[in-house]
């Protein structure tokens, strides 16, 4: 979506919204056949639903009116042995350009008084309102494109070529595409890369949980400034409170037990103080998923869930026993001229079936387009399939049996998230691998890449 565009839709979404002082009188009256016409060439309008919680905005347009969509409202008066009325009732399928889809909708119109059509009363359809069971897919995701297709004098910042090309992440047609490649997937959520109030991350996850409105598919803030810094708890909860009110009351943002999922990425963390921290700072109704340390089992206050962001470079796996399994296709940081991780689509498929077979409560991908690091599963030009998601969502798709939302989310409701809960210490487990997990996310996971993402924008 381009610029210009968006802010062409927010006048005529003003535009809409000030015209409910004029008086009736006014109001030219209009036939039933002059309505059809005026509504038809109305082209497309912004418009929000007060009426609903979330007070959703569509970009409608209407087009063709057949007769049975439209009524008049009240008896009307005869002008020159005709009669006209100056309200009237739409009830009929539009298409919304920002999810994409043709929803029913009703709205009262009338004649504008410098001309065109005057909206009010507006009602869209309901959400998906579903929300996924255990487990929980996720892939880590990015909306911070195009800045990121250039740094450090390379443009693109990538050693593969993004079958949609270098594209905007504010785009609701891509947003729309990503999501439903995610669900081709297999994924229940996108866990979006998100650098606080005013970053560019921050509007565009917006636009990104109203492509998903309609849909089952969720979206989590992945919480950036812990990786780069060691916010206290005020600073925190400031954060963790903005998230909520913005974001968190969207039917499409990733709740558990009716609680807003935020995860959390660090780096230099190594021991229970960020538990702590992250604790103190939590307003009580977020659930809380911190990346592990070495020995973050036995910290005597525990966050809701544990994940870690990478994986061995050996095995392209990493477990956390009972908290999550996270699994990456491979590595290769875009100004480097060759991989640590080269990419292997057996054993991309052997890791699929492993994480499937883990039953931990969380199962993620890094990534799902860190093109600049090279984890990317979303399709490329290297790895284009017939299907039009790539070999590796394909992968993911055949190994997983992706099967029908509503299906999958009552099989997976049996399964116990044993670990993920909000509790005190419990005893303590052996785990020789978190030790070396820790070690890896130095390697792994973006810290220096991040570093330099972080200061470029």
């Amino acid at each position: 979506m381009r610029r210009g565009l968006m802010v062409g839709l927010a006048v005529i979404g003003a535009v809409l919204a000030t015209t409910g002082s004029v008086s009736h009188a006014s109001i030219r009256a209009w036939s039933l056949a002059e309505a059809r016409t005026h509504l038809a060439a109305a082209g497309e309008f912004s418009i929000v639903d007060v009426t609903q919680s979330d007070q959703p905005r569509f970009w409608i347009t209407v087009g063709r009116v057949p007769l049975s969509a439209l009524r008049p409202i009240g008896k009307g008066t005869v002008v020159r042995g005709a009669r006209k009325w100056r309200d009237f009732r739409f009830s009929g399928p539009v298409l919304d350009r920002l999810t994409g889809t043709r929803p029913s909708v009703r709205f009262d119109f009338s004649p504008a008084p410098a001309g065109g059509v005057r909206i009010r009363n507006f009602h869209g359809p309901l959400p998906d309102a579903t929300q996924p069971a255990f487990p929980i897919r996720g892939a880590f995701y990015y909306g911070w494109f195009p800045e990121l297709w250039t740094q450090g004098g390379l443009t693109p910042y990538t050693h593969y070529v993004p079958s949609l090309g270098l594209y905007e992440s504010s785009d609701p047609l891509l947003l729309r595409r990503h999501v439903e490649a995610m669900r081709y997937g297999g994924f229940d959520a996108g866990i979006w890369s998100w650098w606080g109030y005013g970053d560019p991350t921050d509007a565009r996850l917006t636009t990104a949980l109203a492509v998903a409105r309609p849909t089952p598919f969720r979206w989590a803030v992945y919480y950036e400034r812990e990786g780069y810094g060691n916010p206290d708890p005020e600073e925190i909860r400031r954060d963790l409170v903005y998230v909520l009110d913005r974001y968190g009351s969207k039917p499409s943002y990733l709740r558990i037990d009716g609680r807003p999922v935020v995860f959390v990425y660090s780096a230099d963390d190594q021991d229970c103080s960020v538990v702590d921290r992250w604790t103190r700072g939590n307003p009580g109704d977020v659930f809380v998923v911190l990346k592990v340390f070495g020995g973050y089992r036995d910290c005597s206050t525990q966050p809701d869930g544990w994940h870690q962001y990478g994986a061995s470079f050996a095995t392209g796996i990493d477990r956390q026993d009972g908290y999550a399994t996270t699994i990456m296709p491979g590595f290769w940081l875009a100004d480097r001229t060759t991989s640590p991780f080269p990419r292997d689509l057996e054993q991309w498929r052997a890791v699929v079936r492993e994480m499937a077979a883990s039953g931990d409560p969380f199962q993620l991908v890094v990534s799902f387009n860190e093109w600049g690091e090279g984890t990317a599963v979303e399709s490329a030009s290297q790895w284009a399939t017939p299907s039009g998601q790539g070999a590796y969502l394909d992968a993911l798709h055949e190994e997983l049996g992706v099967e029908p939302y509503a299906a999958r989310a009552l099989r997976s409701s049996t399964v116990e998230p044993r670990s993920v809960s909000r509790r005190s210490k419990s005893p303590a487990q052996s785990d020789e691998r978190s030790g070396v997990a820790s070690r890896l996310a130095a390697v792994a996971s973006p810290s220096s890449a991040r570093t330099r993402t972080a200061s470029s924008r």
